[in-house]
């Protein structure tokens, strides 16, 4: 008990920290938007209308329930909407957001009437009232409980309201159109004939077309339109309900507490048994399988399968193999396979194979194969295989094998392969090829490639800038009388290979690392370091490595020659064998000489001379 107690605990603080940041940023409702009046004497009934112009809304309301002429005074000064109709109102009315309308029911027990009722069996048609053409697919929404209908291709609807409350108000809506609202009295049949005015400017969530019902945002997903029958769908984008319900609970989209219009409704706490369908969330949400949220969500969703949100989203987001979402995110996203978001994302994205973005991430992406953003990464990128950044990277991609930005401003790090296709400006290291168009930074890899190095310096085994240091070398020294070697890199920092043969068919490679500044115009210093292999067909003595240090001076003649020459220290470390006609080692003279049981070391000055082209 006492650990499960701790628990409950735990997540009781967690939601708690949760919801009340991810509220703040939830879209406000009519009744949270703050007003300021000051009336010091009007009718019950035009301090209603005032309030509703002050916060951009219309009121709607039995006029049997409200006394119209009692006289108020409305003062107010940024106050929210809710609080100033608890003031004027009492307790005994409430709200319900719906549309652009704030309806005002009755409240408590007196909200039931003692009498039984009969059900009440309402029909009628719908039309437009600009040309009274009957209107497909309109929606009919009972406030109280939620029933709805849908009407037929002639505009008519029909639908039954179960006993229990003496007066029903009805909303009348369809996307593209204002929508109505209407109050009926209990009676056995009920005829209501509506007509619908057309938006002057259509919403940008309506896209109303005649005859029809253009299914847009999570609704046009295959899977959505396989779970959620269309009337539930079509009512979704007709009605909008901006009050949040505390709770509602489902077994599949279609069959659950808030019936064919749980599309509309933003709920606190949802549990889905299977799969789930609503409009939005402020709270925490749990689907065994799959939740599917038509709009925004703040708060928490987890779902044993996925989870797909159209609109934006804030909070966590926990699925078991996907979470799809349609607009903005801010917050945690973890998916067993992949996360999906084609905007912007502030936070941390967490998978198994993929993170797919086509917007800007503004956070961590964290991936068991690859991460793909099609903007700006302006976080980090870590993946097993691939992090590939369509536009700038600002500051860390570490990838298995490859990643890919346009340009670098932070850090790659890659087992294989860094791309920066434009610029780099700031480290890239590879296990194996480096690549910049231009190169700002440090580049450190087996291989560097890249256009141009203003202000960087390229570090590896090999380093090729197209518009670099590129130089072949012919000299001699004391020892091997003829080399060859190739230089490319930067002034700055440059590698060579070098190969030479001496007397006797003395053989020997080498590599190295060297660097070059100038002098006077066409006088320039250059200093190298290399290390090689040095090999006699028979006598083992010739046989060893070499080290080397050459400091040496450069003068330019022409654009394409230059000569060289300078004195070099050599070091030389070769294992015992046979007798030969030197047996000090490379050298027949020497500064140093120190030898063990097995090996031998000997050093001296040399000096190379030599044609650059």
């Amino acid at each position: 008990m006492g650990a499960a107690k701790r628990i409950i605990n735990t997540w009781s603080i967690f939601l708690l920290f949760t919801l009340s940041g991810n509220t703040l940023m939830a879209q406000a409702t009519y009744l949270s938007r703050k007003v300021s009046l000051d009336i010091p004497s009007c009718s019950l009934e035009g301090a209603l209308i005032e309030i509703g112009k002050a916060a951009d809304f219309r009121f709607s309301y039995d006029a049997n329930l409200i006394p119209g002429k009692r006289q108020v005074r409305v003062k107010a000064n940024n106050t929210p909407v809710n609080s100033l109709l608890r003031e004027i109102l009492g307790k005994d009315v409430r709200s319900k957001e719906v549309g652009n309308h704030v309806i005002l029911v009755r409240n408590g027990p007196q909200a039931r009437e003692k009498q039984a009722f009969p059900s009440i069996r309402l029909s009628g048609t719908i039309r437009d009232a600009s040309d009274r053409r009957p209107l497909v697919n309109a929606t009919v929404y009972e406030v109280e409980n939620r029933y709805s209908a849908i009407t037929s291709g002639d505009g008519s609807y029909k639908i039954i309201l179960p006993s229990g409350k003496k007066i029903r108000s009805l909303s009348f809506c369809k996307s593209g159109y204002g929508d109505t609202v209407i109050f009926i009295r209990q009676s056995s049949d009920c005829r209501a004939d509506v007509m619908l005015r057309p938006l002057s400017v259509p919403l940008a969530r309506m896209n109303a077309l005649p005859g029809s019902l253009k299914i847009s945002g999570t609704d046009s997903l295959g899977i959505v339109s396989w779970l959620v029958p269309r009337e539930s769908m079509v009512n979704a984008q007709n009605l909008e309900v901006r009050t949040s319900r505390t709770f509602q609970a489902s077994v599949i989209p279609y069959i659950g507490t808030n019936w064919k219009v749980t599309g509309s409704i933003t709920n606190r706490f949802s549990l889905n048994l299977l799969a789930g369908y609503t409009g939005g969330l402020k709270g925490v949400e749990v689907g065994g399988l799959l939740n599917i949220t038509r709009n925004r969500i703040s708060g928490v969703q987890i779902g044993g399968l996925g989870n797909i949100v159209g609109g934006q989203a804030s909070g966590w987001q926990i699925g078991g193999a996907f979470n799809f979402d349609l607009g903005k995110f801010d917050g945690v996203q973890i998916g067993g396979l992949f996360n999906y978001v084609p905007d912007t994302i502030s936070g941390v994205q967490v998978t198994g194979c993929a993170n797919i973005v086509t917007g800007r991430i503004k956070g961590v992406q964290i991936a068991g194969l690859t991460n793909i953003v099609t903007q700006h990464c302006d976080g980090w990128q870590i993946s097993g295989l691939l992090n590939l950044s369509v536009q700038d990277v600002k500051q860390v991609q570490i990838a298995g094998l490859v990643n890919y930005g346009r340009n670098m401003d932070g850090v790659q790090v890659a087992g294989l392969i860094n791309i920066a296709r434009r610029q780099n400006n700031g480290l890239q290291i590879a296990g194996f090829v480096n690549y910049a168009t231009i190169v700002h930074g440090l580049q450190i890899g087996l291989i560097n490639i890249s256009n141009t190095v203003e202000l960087g310096v390229p570090v590896g085994l090999f380093s090729y800038v197209q518009d670099g240091y590129h130089h072949i070398e012919l000299s001699g020294n004391e020892i091997f009388y003829g080399n060859v070697g190739f230089k490319s890199g930067t002034k700055t920092f440059y590698n060579f290979v070098q190969f030479g043969i001496g007397s006797n068919y003395k053989l020997h490679g080498s590599y190295g690392i060297g660097t070059i500044f100038t002098l006077k115009k066409k006088l320039s210093m250059s200093m190298d370091a290399s290390a090689g292999l040095v090999y006699h067909p028979t006598d083992t003595v010739y046989r060893g490595l070499l080290i080397k240090f050459n400091p040496a001076l450069e003068y330019r003649f022409a654009k394409h020659f230059a000569i060289f020459g300078g004195p070099a220290y050599n070091f030389f470390l070769f294992s015992k064998g046979q007798p030969s006609a030197t047996p000090r080692g490379l050298s027949t003279y020497d500064f140093y000489f120190s030898s063990t049981a097995n090996a031998s070391i000997q050093m001296w000055i040399g000096g190379v001379v030599g044609i650059r082209l």
